[in-house]
């Protein structure tokens, strides 16, 4: 693979300001599957006094873009607002580091009443909750919500109503990109075809990962109704490490086929880190990926 040249920039986007292969920067984006919002830190090394007073502004929207100019150049891997930003001098360098974090403020910042008629579809209702947090709905494999037949009613936060309707439904919630997207417990996105494999950037060899589950197997309705059906597997805690060159497109919950010497198949996005210097460092990707599927249907 001949994936070398490092490409990036970094935009923002509320101010029509982009930095684009010329400053040094350096990122540690961290992404799980979780309702937990993703964290990224960015380092951007001499800046303009007057660039600084604009971008280290609290909730200050960022998009980082990475990746290599022989294949696509960069991608967009991570967007976020500014949630912390210090500047120091380092050597002779002065770096402007930005804490960030995915759907900050449409998480912490959404709360509605909703009411809706008997009959009304959990597609719909999960919907209304995504416009009004201002991001796009993505759903996973096989997610299905069925109809509220005495209706629905909610006063609170987005993220309370995500909850109880996910619960219910046998799915989970997570803000990836600025997007909702709603997952299967132990399920896929519809993101497959990445392979990794020695002549297609994976780095060294998988490690392996045994891992106990912190909490019990979340037990819901629809979970009842589908280990009846015999359509989820249970659920497996053991999976693999993987190291790749930088794989900015790669979101948890996505399904990735791994090769090599001692392991072949595809395998759940648990969590991912990419990291990324422009001037010498890492331009890499970690993965946790879980060994087994817990959720399949028929297009698996």
């Amino acid at each position: 693979m001949t994936l070398w040249h490092r490409q990036y920039k970094v935009v923002f986007p509320e101010i029509n300001l982009e930095y684009a292969n010329t400053l040094r920067i350096q990122f540690a984006v961290e992404k799980d599957i979780t309702k937990e919002t993703n964290k990224s830190a960015l380092s951007l090394y001499n800046l303009s006094e007057d660039s600084r007073n604009r971008i280290e502004v609290a909730d200050r929207k960022v998009e980082i873009w990475a990746g290599y100019k022989d294949n696509t150049g960069p991608v967009r891997l991570f967007v976020g607002t500014v949630t912390q930003s210090e500047t120091k001098e380092n050597d002779k360098d002065v770096e402007t580091k930005l804490t960030l974090a995915d759907g900050n403020v449409a998480i912490r910042d959404t709360a509605f009443s909703l009411s809706f008629a008997p009959g009304t579809s959990g597609n719909r209702i999960l919907q209304t909750i995504a416009n009004a947090m201002g991001v796009p709905l993505v759903l996973g494999e096989g997610v299905q919500f069925g109809t509220f037949i005495n209706g629905y009613s909610f006063v609170g936060t987005a993220r309370e109503a995500l909850d109880g309707i996910c619960y219910h439904s046998g799915c989970s919630w997570s803000v990836q990109n600025d997007t909702l997207q709603v997952i299967m417990n132990g399920g896929v996105f519809t993101n497959r075809g990445l392979v990794f494999a020695s002549d297609s950037g994976l780095i060294g060899s998988p490690e392996r990962i045994i891992r106990a589950s912190p909490k019990p197997d979340k037990e819901t309705p629809k979970r009842r109704r589908r280990q009846k059906a015999k359509k989820e597997k249970p659920e497996k805690q053991s999976g693999w490490k993987i190291k790749t060159l930088l794989a900015p497109t790669v979101t948890p919950g996505d399904a990735v086929k791994v090769e090599s010497r001692i392991i072949t198949g595809w395998f759940r996005v648990e969590s991912v880190k990419h990291q990324g210097d422009t001037h010498g460092g890492d331009w890499i990707s970690e993965m946790n990926l879980i060994e087994r599927l817990t959720y399949t249907d028929e297009q698996q």
